[in-house]
């Protein structure tokens, strides 16, 4: 190869630095190191990229023109860097996640995440039934967010990362949504949509029972059939808060419980026995530090219960 990484990062660094004394600072090498590597980087290119006539490096025409393309070398060869360290450190080549409440609640994190270990892919699942503590325990997910169980296995870890509250809601043309107050009655004459781990896993009480319900591990679906006025559903609020607040679906105030919310915790899961690598430990860190909570329409949080 005519020129070397080395000589472009002094191209780079000069540029960003201003002169070749601060790029030298910058890389913890001596001037004249980096204003050879400069000058060997112009004979390989058999261009001049810098006027010497002024006090500062001023860039030629050329060095102008070459200057995107060194930038965009410099950093492949950054990104590949650090590839290389996160593989030396035995960094995860993945981690899955299995996540059983609306993704936006942690998607702060995952942003983090994903500046922090870019060579580290990520697998979302969808727990069977709304269990995630089933995938962390048969070794399927690194960690598992979900809303609480009544109960963990020993073998497992748990953390309350907040509450979440959950609605009972029902398109704008069915018939319960142009009931005030609907009454216990009321509810169980019309059919009943639910997440299939909320009927035993979850804090529940009768008003909850109807003469037909429909299941469903997907709050996709659930959300779906209920925009399709099939029935009223039970969801937690922050999924459907758009079409609450556009009105397409409406909060079904309970005549026997009109004041009542009905928070329910989420919970961060791990396996005990499990060792956790670097990148595996800095996720359940930062996740125990992430509140969940409730955020109104503009934004503003509404309830924060640890």
């Amino acid at each position: 190869m005519r020129l070397s990484l080395e000589q472009v990062e002094a191209f780079v660094l000069t540029v960003e630095h201003g002169s070749f004394s601060a790029a030298a600072r910058a890389l913890g090498r001596t001037q004249s190191t980096i204003s050879s590597a400069i000058a060997y980087l112009e004979i390989s290119l058999a261009v001049e990229l810098f006027h010497r006539s002024t006090r500062v490096p001023t860039l030629t025409e050329d060095g102008q023109a070459l200057l995107l393309e060194a930038r965009a070398l410099y950093d492949r060869a950054i990104t590949f860097e650090r590839h290389g360290d996160a593989l030396a450190d035995e960094q995860a080549a993945s981690i899955t996640l299995a996540v059983g409440i609306p993704p936006d609640q942690i998607m702060p994190v995952l942003e983090e995440f994903a500046e922090r270990f870019p060579h580290t892919d990520l697998i979302i699942r969808n727990p069977d039934r709304g269990d995630a503590s089933r995938l962390v325990l048969a070794d399927e997910a690194e960690l598992g967010i979900a809303f609480l169980l009544p109960e963990y296995p020993d073998a497992l870890g748990f953390h309350q990362m907040g509450k979440l509250l959950m609605t009972h809601v029902a398109h704008r043309d069915h018939p319960l949504a142009k009931v005030p107050s609907p009454s216990f009655d009321e509810l169980r004459g019309y059919r009943h949509l639910a997440y299939i781990s909320h009927s035993s896993a979850l804090p529940t009480s009768e008003y909850l029972q109807s003469t037909q319900t429909w299941h469903t591990d997907s709050y996709e679906a659930l959300t779906a059939l209920a925009r399709s006025g099939l029935g009223w559903a039970t969801l937690p609020r922050q999924l459907v808060l758009p079409e609450i607040i556009s009105g397409e679906l409406v909060e079904l105030r309970l005549d026997a419980y009109p004041f009542t919310d009905w928070l329910v915790s989420v919970d961060l899961i791990w396996h005990r026995g499990r060792r956790l690598g670097s990148v595996e430990t800095w996720l359940l860190d930062r996740f125990r530090r992430h509140p969940v909570h409730e955020v109104a329409g503009d934004g503003q949080d509404t309830i924060r219960m640890r």
